[in-house]
């Protein structure tokens, strides 16, 4: 007859056994990706949310950051690969996955802060055209941030006419640019330099943040005002984010929305600190006022507005009643 503390230690030993299996498993595992360098600017705070959350979420939930765009692969299928499954989380521009949802253009339009638009409805209108692609909208971690046009030397402007510039693009702001008459060209990030050294184009939209090292020898002026802004987006594959624990969603879900806070109440003025840097290195500022200024400002919106509604005619105008001020 087996010796019976001999047989309760062993069961206790299987029943530990158990335990630790069941602790482990719950530990869950997701995959991010960015549409944007890793270690670039506009990187940087996604990548900060995802080294919280692998501090706090020790024994809950883990995320293996794979890397950004273009060295994983194109911007513009990120966030094709979350909604598929193959990424759990990414930080990503709306222009970037117009091909998953087109309605994802608008949100370079806000105009209420983000903030506002959870409370008015907008948030979750919008979230539920996300839902539709097996996406969710977690936060947007860049408020505050315009975009401007930068020019080489030699191709100063005197008023909002592009006309016989051609000029390096990005889904955001082409049909702004074509509306005023530029030739546009699409590229990733890394051939911005280069094409501005050979003279193939001749200035970029960016914001004032975020410039690439060497960007500076190849740009003389920069336009003002700004306009749209900087909407970078954490989103999450819906079936993932739904098999999640309450633990893992809070955890992931509070360091986003701070991060979203705090955009909102830092990011205007850091823009200003950085704008005034840029002259003090040698930008020249072109500044737009009165009827150009007008003209800039109201090109660019409704061109923007334009876009959404010939895409999606259903949810365009609703979405201008949530995010835009008129």
């Amino acid at each position: 007859m087996p010796n019976r503390i001999t047989t309760v230690l062993g069961g206790s030993a299987a029943l530990m056994g158990i335990f630790v299996l069941s602790a482990h498993a719950e530990e869950v595992q997701l995959q991010a990706a960015s549409c944007f360098p890793q270690g670039s600017f506009f990187s940087k705070r996604f990548e900060s949310l995802i080294d919280q959350v692998n501090e706090q979420g020790k024994g809950a939930v883990q995320i293996n950051y794979v890397g950004g765009a273009p060295a994983i692969g194109s911007q513009l299928t990120v966030v094709q690969k979350v909604a598929q499954g193959v990424y759990d989380l990414t930080s990503c521009t709306g222009s970037y996955y117009q091909n998953v949802l087109p309605e994802a253009d608008a949100w370079k339009l806000l105009e209420n802060t983000p903030a506002e638009i959870r409370e008015n409805g907008g948030w979750d209108y919008m979230n539920g055209l996300h839902n539709d692609k097996n996406l969710e909208v977690l936060a947007r971690h860049h408020y505050g941030t315009q975009f401007h046009l930068f020019l080489a030397d030699g191709y100063k402007i005197d008023k909002p006419d592009l006309a016989g510039l051609h000029l390096r693009v990005a889904p955001i702001y082409t049909n702004f640019f074509k509306a005023l008459g530029a030739t546009t060209q699409d590229s990733n990030i890394a051939q911005v330099f280069t094409l501005m050294e050979n003279g193939t184009v001749k200035g970029y939209g960016w914001p004032v943040l975020g410039h690439q090292p060497g960007w500076e020898t190849v740009t003389k002026y920069r336009v003002d005002p700004g306009f749209y802004d900087v909407d970078l987006m954490i989103l999450a594959n819906l079936n993932r984010w739904s098999e999640l624990s309450d633990q893992a969603r809070n955890l992931i879900n509070d360091a986003a929305v701070k991060i979203e806070q705090d955009a909102m109440a830092n990011d205007a003025k850091l823009n200003e600190d950085v704008a005034a840097k840029q002259v003090e290195g040698g930008f020249e500022v072109i500044e737009f006022t009165g009827d150009d200024r007008d003209t800039w400002l109201n090109t660019a919106r409704q061109a923007g507005w334009d876009g959404v509604t010939s895409v999606s005619p259903e949810h365009g105008p609703k979405l201008r009643e949530y995010f835009a001020v008129d």
